[in-house]
């Protein structure tokens, strides 16, 4: 091919230029793809330059491939073409046709209108007069500026051959930026783009973004490897693209996770997951995987993509948390909760450094005696108007955020320094219980920060009990029995909250060095004085017995409730019966009235 393609220069022109003509071509033969077409367009009031052009370049490769000729006798035809003909690498465009400016007219089209920004644009002029401004030629990105006597054949093939080469990159930069390298989908760059594009053209019509998110993809990996997986994916991708059709647009914006852009009736949740009835056939494997859904609809998100695909992703996550394999479609009241938790968010940070949040204790008392044995220690927030936040919706909030591993460390330390105040009066034998959320409990520092407080506090360690719920006791058990063993051995006391609420393991329950149950509020709220065997309290006295564990119940508000649970056998209660959580003052003045304080 070296060899036919420089006798056919040499036969056409005689010149120094046909050397660099066949160097071009050789460079790059070998890794471009052989048959395929570069597309160029001629855009020339002129016939005879038409020909001229046509006649030059035909038959010639450059970098492996021919070329393919489209031809525009005004802006006016260019311009309709470019609107309905795609992959164009190089505009060959007169400067002067049905008007002076006509060219230059065309070009802001191209760049701004149609946003053509990888196509190259070579301008010609048989009028050189009619030279665009050097501001002009950077700000639209003109490839070259010629007058059409400069373009010789082995010229024009040059400044054709610099402009292909420039296409190449920007084509090779934009599927690296705008396209994802495992499925050749668009990623979610190019999908965020292509949903601003539909906006832009206000085409919401019937139009439905989608998220759709492999169920316990990261299990795939684990057990199969990432090769399996990303075979799984592109499996997915192609299911996904030869289902949907032209009509919507597929993309992989994450690792699991496919964004889709459609008409309802193709972008359709049960028509969609009913795709993952069948396994995905990956190597030799048969595999079957399920996926979770969040949509919106385009009408309910005008402003940008990302917002699109951030609502969709509201949904999915709705979705993820009510039941996998299913689909959520977002709704405006889901944006408002989201802007409403991230308000709160905003005001819990300040709170914290306005210091609004403090802690409050409600006592605990011995059924059978009244006697006051401890408290436990409640965090609160209070706004400046003096209302309250409460604790349901800021604390689950906290915990999300990562702010309830330093909150928790302060109210330990707030409950430790209260703890020996109360001592110091007279009440040596007082405890105080502090709530442990899973996050500080499972913080590789916590067993410090806790040997810490209670140093610098100088309290008792047996007098300090953490409170577990049930959900995260029974979790991860070789993990919870080091850790609560490592806790005991300090010597401080183990409590689990909110029992009968988790589906707790006996077996596991029986290893954990735990010192008292708790039993949730709600099944305090069954006690009447016609059920003297409130089902769930009693069992729950009845295993805590049976395991020398100390039970106590939460949200005694009356004496019937009391006089229930002594006759069940419970140890202990706190509730409002015998009093609200209090700040220290009226702890103390509580106490004082009790005569608990010596």
């Amino acid at each position: 091919m070296h060899n036919e393609t420089m006798t056919y220069v040499n036969a056409f022109e005689h010149s120094a230029e046909t050397d660099f003509l066949d160097l071009v071509d050789d460079t790059h033969a070998a890794v471009v793809e052989v048959g395929s077409v570069w597309r160029l367009l001629i855009v020339d009031d002129e016939p005879d330059v038409h020909r001229a052009t046509t006649f030059a370049l035909n038959g010639l490769s450059i970098f492996g491939r021919t070329l393919e000729f489209l031809h525009a006798y005004s802006a006016e035809q260019a311009t309709a073409i470019l609107r309905k003909e795609r992959d164009i690498a190089v505009v060959l465009l007169d400067v002067v046709m049905e008007r002076e400016d006509a060219g230059l007219a065309l070009v802001k089209v191209i760049r701004q209108d149609l946003k053509l920004t990888d196509l190259r644009i070579i301008l010609r002029t048989g009028q050189p007069g009619y030279a665009p401004e050097i501001e002009t030629i950077h700000a639209f990105d003109i490839n070259d500026y010629k007058t059409k006597s400069e373009l010789t054949r082995a010229k024009l093939y040059a400044t054709i051959t610099a402009a292909l080469r420039t296409y190449d990159q920007i084509r090779a930069l934009d599927d690296l930026a705008f396209y994802d390298n495992l499925s050749r989908l668009p990623n979610r760059n190019r999908f965020i783009n292509l949903i601003d594009e539909r906006l832009s053209l206000g085409q919401y019509g019937d139009v439905v973004i989608a998220i759709l998110d492999i169920d316990d993809f990261s299990e795939v990996n684990d057990a199969l490897g990432h090769q399996q997986g990303d075979r799984l994916l592109r499996a997915v991708a192609e299911r996904l693209t030869s289902s949907l059709g032209e009509t919507t647009v597929v993309a992989r914006i994450g690792s699991d996770a496919f964004g889709l852009m459609g008409p309802s009736s193709s972008v359709d949740p049960l028509s969609l997951l009913e795709l993952f009835r069948l396994p995905f056939l990956v190597q030799d494997d048969s595999m079957m995987v399920t996926a979770t859904l969040g949509l919106v609809s385009l009408t309910d998100t005008k402003e940008a993509g990302r917002d699109a695909i951030k609502d969709a992703n509201i949904a999915l996550k709705r979705a993820k948390k009510n039941r996998r394999g299913s689909f959520v479609t977002y709704t405006l009241d889901m944006g408002t909760e989201i802007r409403e938790r991230v308000r709160l968010l905003q005001g819990l940070r300040s709170a914290v450094d306005t210091n609004r949040l403090f802690v409050v204790y409600q006592p605990q008392v011995q059924l059978h005696t009244g006697k006051v044995v401890g408290m436990e220690a409640l965090l609160r927030w209070r706004n400046d108007d003096g209302s309250y936040v409460p604790p349901d919706r800021f604390i689950p909030l906290a915990e999300a955020s990562g702010l309830i591993i330093a909150l928790g460390d302060w109210v330990l330390r707030m409950a430790c320094h209260e703890l020996v105040r109360l001592q110091a009066m007279g009440m040596a034998s007082l405890r105080v219980s502090v709530n442990v959320s899973q996050l500080q409990f499972r913080h590789p520092d916590f067993v410090e920060k806790l040997t810490l407080a209670i140093a610098d506090t100088g309290i008792e360690a047996a007098n300090l009990e953490l409170e577990i719920t049930e959900s995260v006791a029974m979790e991860d058990p070789d993990f919870m029995l080091e850790r609560f063993s490592v806790i005991k051995a300090i010597g401080v006391t183990i409590a689990i909250d909110d029992f009968g609420t988790g589906y707790s393991s006996l077996s596991h329950l029986r290893q954990l060095p735990i010192d008292r149950l708790k039993i949730d509020r709600a099944f305090v709220n069954e006690l009447s004085s016609d059920i003297l065997s409130g089902p769930i309290a009693a069992m729950v006295i009845e295993l805590g017995r049976n395991l020398n564990m100390t039970v106590i119940a939460e949200g005694i508000e009356t004496e019937n409730q009391a006089e229930i649970l002594r006759k069940m056998g419970c140890h202990e209660g706190q509730g409002y019966f015998y009093a609200t959580p209090m700040a220290p003052p009226e702890l103390k003045e509580w106490l004082l009235a009790r005569h608990a304080i010596p």
